[in-house]
């Protein structure tokens, strides 16, 4: 029978609980905040006005934690949200243990056709607040890394059309770095509200 073995680093990490209890202080800490964003969110003046799927507000938020997103802890609020088999329409803001947050904008179906034509009109001023646009067929990857998005501001107005022309779905999406942990919330409660106010823009 092979023999089970610890590194050195794994052997100083296991004779010391203290790290396991500031994880999970900062992981209480990050539920807080995701509660705090929803309020915000719910609050938003664009909220009350958006002409959202039905049914979407009522459903209310919902937040998610797991320990293994790419093998770390991650914390997941999803509001507004509308998941069906035909249509999404949903916010998404994800703590990404070691990383960032991440806040994305997820539209399929029929809010993908609604809206698709609108997005690709704002390319300029996403491209100006750094938004970036998802590029894999396989929607349910949600961090930057390995190519997963690119900056809006990389690409041309017709790349960006002919990204948003060939996908089912559109997502668009943010990230905001821990060192800005206070200002997390107002930040993303601000790209939120233009991202809502840009759908509306032309759409009657």
């Amino acid at each position: 029978m092979e023999t089970v073995s610890l590194t050195p680093a794994e052997q100083a990490l296991v004779v010391n609980a203290d790290w396991i209890y500031l994880k999970n202080n900062i992981l209480e800490k990050v539920m807080t905040l995701m509660g705090q964003l929803h309020l915000a969110l719910q609050e938003a003046p664009v909220t009350s006005t958006f002409p959202f799927p039905e049914g979407v507000l009522r459903v209310g938020a919902k937040i998610s934690r797991g320990e293994r997103y790419r093998e770390l802890p991650y914390i997941i609020l999803d509001y507004p949200r509308l998941f069906s088999k035909d249509n999404i329409f949903a916010f998404r803001t994800m703590f990404w243990w070691g990383h960032y947050f991440i806040a994305t904008l997820h539209l399929a179906g029929e809010e993908k056709e609604k809206y698709g034509h609108v997005i690709a009109s704002a390319w300029r001023q996403l491209a100006e607040q750094q938004f970036q646009v998802y590029l894999l067929e396989d929607p349910w990857q949600h961090d930057f890394e390995n190519g997963n998005y690119k900056l809006i501001s990389a690409l041309s107005e017709l790349e960006f059309k002919q990204l948003l022309d060939r996908r089912s779905f559109i997502k668009l999406a943010k990230p905001y770095s821990f060192e800005e942990w206070g200002k997390i919330v107002p930040e993303i409660v601000r790209d939120y509200a233009l991202l809502l106010r840009g759908l509306t823009s032309t759409t009657g």
